[in-house]
């Protein structure tokens, strides 16, 4: 006990690793369990396919050591099971023989074993062995640990970069975005320029790997510059794509629909470089209005042309712009944009906050996106 406080200088520790033994020769699991207990590892023990499979799922162990041949089938076959499990797919597996034939060896890395152990079971062998895997392991989550933590800074100052939702905000508009990694190459931005007057950018960074998620950052920085109400989106958007293509590499490019909206006159002038066509859904009529305009990706040429598109809107109209990850994921880019639209029919009497996470849940589901993929929806 301590003196000064009463309290035990005793403290919690991390439980030592658990090591799984599964062979049916009881001599065996006595040896193994002995030499891993006596180094200070937690053991547990099986003699068959069967008894293990529920003794690996439901313990969950740090490593396992399996023989070759068991009563009920092969270990080789479970070691295949278990790679296909999400709990046990990076467990490493070490596998016993009685056997040194090559050919064994070569079928037990194939069915994802790491390492092999020959009987007679030498007691420092085996512990080496282990200790060596154990501490690949531990190696390994960290790096995913710390890998997982950059992720996640990174996807939140991203996240800083995109606008919320403000009361004050003269507009009402309203995104969902979904990333194929934690941060990806999706982004939006919505900018007033006058009074009642606000531009809407929705973009789409070649690949969905780290790197797009970084050209963001500089495509928030470029467009804060030129977006002015003495710029029109033709002139921002030619700006853009001149700076950007002195300094992303090559293949590297964005795709893009940038639209300004005067919210009083309700005249929408809308600018797009390879975007699929935004949408918009009347109040009062049943037939959308699809604004297909044509254009030459960001960044790629430096001669690069870009369709633009000019009308005038009705009260209570809706605009929907997007990525095309929100339709092409799971089938072709006609039937994805005919699946949008009925969503964003069906749904154009509710609130935006909703009918926007609505629409995407339709479209997407619990499906993992395997494209990054953004809905901006704006009410006129």
């Amino acid at each position: 006990m301590c003196d000064d406080c009463g309290m035990s200088p005793m403290y919690d520790k991390e439980p030592s690793p658990l090591v799984v033994v599964v062979d049916d020769e009881p001599s065996v699991i006595r040896s193994l369990t002995g030499f891993l207990e006596r180094a200070g590892l937690r053991t547990a023990t099986a003699g068959s396919c069967s008894t293990a499979l529920q003794l690996i799922r439901s313990k969950r162990p740090d490593l396992i050591l399996m023989d070759v041949g068991l009563p009920d089938g092969s270990g080789l076959d479970l070691c295949r099971l278990l790679q296909t499990e999400g709990t046990t797919s990076r467990t490493p597996i070490l596998f016993i023989s009685a056997h040194d034939d090559p050919s064994i060896k070569v079928r037990g890395f194939e069915a994802g074993g790491l390492d092999f152990i020959t009987k007679p079971i030498v007691g420092v062998e085996v512990i080496a062995r282990v200790r060596t895997h154990l501490r690949l392991r531990q190696a390994y989550d960290r790096l995913s640990e710390l890998h997982a933590e950059r992720l996640h800074n990174l996807a939140s100052a991203q996240q800083t970069l995109m606008p919320a939702l403000k009361d004050d905000h003269p507009t009402r508009f309203f995104a969902s975005i979904r990333q194929a990694l934690t941060a990806g190459g999706d982004f939006y931005d919505v900018i007033p320029t006058g009074p009642e007057v606000v531009d809407y950018l929705v973009a789409d960074a070649s690949g969905h790997d780290l790197a797009a998620s970084l050209w963001t950052a500089s495509l928030k920085a470029l467009t804060a510059e030129f977006a002015t109400p003495l710029n029109t989106p033709g002139d921002i958007v030619h700006a853009l794509n001149s700076s950007l293509h002195h300094f992303m590499p090559s293949g590297a490019f964005f795709t893009l629909t940038y639209a300004r909206l005067n919210h009083r006159t309700r005249r929408l002038s809308l600018v797009s470089a390879g975007q699929p066509p935004a949408i918009v859904i009347h109040a009062t009529e049943e037939k959308p209005l699809i604004l297909r305009v044509e254009g030459d990706v960001l960044g790629a040429f430096p001669d690069a042309v870009f369709g633009n598109i000019e009308t005038t809107l009705q009260p209570s109209d809706r605009l929907w712009l997007y990525t095309d990850g929100l339709i092409e994921n799971g089938c072709t880019h006609d039937l994805g944009l005919s699946r949008l639209i009925s969503a964003c029919i069906s749904r154009k009497d509710m609130p935006l906050a909703m009918a926007v996470p609505s629409v995407v849940d339709d479209l997407i589901g619990d499906r993992s996106a395997n494209d990054d993929l953004l809905l901006l929806g704006v009410d006129v």
